[in-house]
C-alpha cells in the first residue's frame, strides 16, 4: 500500500511539473530553453506514470520500458545548456576559467556515484547494471555545464541569472536519481519511494525555476 502511495504522490508532482511548464512556457514568446526543461519533465512524467502502471499490474521485471524516461530527462537537461547557449554565456576568455575549471568537479562526482550505482547494481543483474548507465551517462556532461553556468559571472543578456536556479535544481535531480537508482536494487522500498518522491519534487523545482527565469529572460 505504501508502494502505492509513493507511486502516486511522484506521478502527480511530475505531472503537475510538466503541465504547469507546457502551460506557462509554451508559447512563442518563450524561451527555447526553458522549453527544452519542460521537455525533460514531460519525460519523467512518462518515467513515473509507467512505475504507476507497472506497479497496479503487479509487473515485477527488473527492466522496465520507463527507465527511458530518465535517459530523455538526462538528455534534455544536457541539450539546455550544451551549444549556443554555452557559447553566448562563455566566451572562453581567461575571466572564465575558474568558473570551467571549477565545473569539473561536478562531472566527477557524477561519474563516481554512477560507478556506485554500477557496482550495486552488478551484484544483482549485470544487464540492468549496463541499461542504467546508459540511462544516467547525459547526466555527467550535463552537470559540467550546470555547475560552469551558475558560477560563470554575469553575461549581458542576463541569461545566466534567469537559468541558475534552474542549473542548482539540476544537479539536486542528478544526485536523487543516482541515489534512487542505487537503493532500487535493494529490498528497502520505503527508502525507494521516498527517492521517488524527492526526484518528482526536483523535477517540479526546475519547472518553477524555469517559469520564473523565462520572466527574466532578456530576450
Amino acid at each position: 500500500m505504501l508502494d502505492i502511495i509513493y507511486s502516486v504522490a511522484s506521478f502527480v508532482i511530475a505531472a503537475v511539473a510538466f503541465w504547469l511548464g507546457a502551460i506557462k512556457l509554451f508559447a512563442k514568446d518563450k524561451p527555447f530553453y526553458m522549453k527544452l526543461l519542460v521537455c525533460a519533465a514531460g519525460c519523467f512524467m512518462l518515467e513515473q506514470q509507467l512505475l504507476i502502471i507497472n506497479l497496479w499490474c503487479g509487473v515485477q521485471e527488473v527492466f522496465t520500458i520507463g527507465m527511458l524516461g530518465i535517459l530523455g530527462c538526462n538528455y534534455f537537461l544536457l541539450s539546455a545548456n550544451y551549444g549556443t547557449i554555452d557559447h553566448v554565456v562563455d566566451d572562453r576568455s581567461d575571466n572564465n576559467r575558474f568558473a570551467r575549471l571549477l565545473a569539473n568537479i561536478a562531472p566527477v562526482i557524477i561519474a563516481l556515484l554512477c560507478v556506485n550505482a554500477f557496482i550495486v547494481w552488478m551484484n544483482k543483474d549485470v544487464f540492468c547494471a549496463v541499461l542504467w548507465m546508459l540511462m544516467l551517462l547525459p547526466a555527467i556532461p550535463a552537470s559540467y555545464f550546470n555547475l560552469k553556468h551558475i558560477f560563470l559571472p554575469s553575461d549581458a543578456c542576463g541569461f545566466l541569472n534567469a537559468t541558475k536556479n534552474c542549473n542548482i535544481w539540476a544537479l539536486v535531480f542528478y544526485v536523487v536519481t543516482i541515489a534512487f537508482v542505487t537503493c532500487s536494487a535493494s529490498d528497502n522500498s520505503r527508502l525507494v519511494g521516498i527517492l521517488s518522491l524527492l526526484m518528482s519534487l526536483s523535477v517540479l523545482a526546475i519547472t518553477i525555476s524555469a517559469i520564473r527565469g523565462a520572466k527574466k529572460w532578456a530576450i
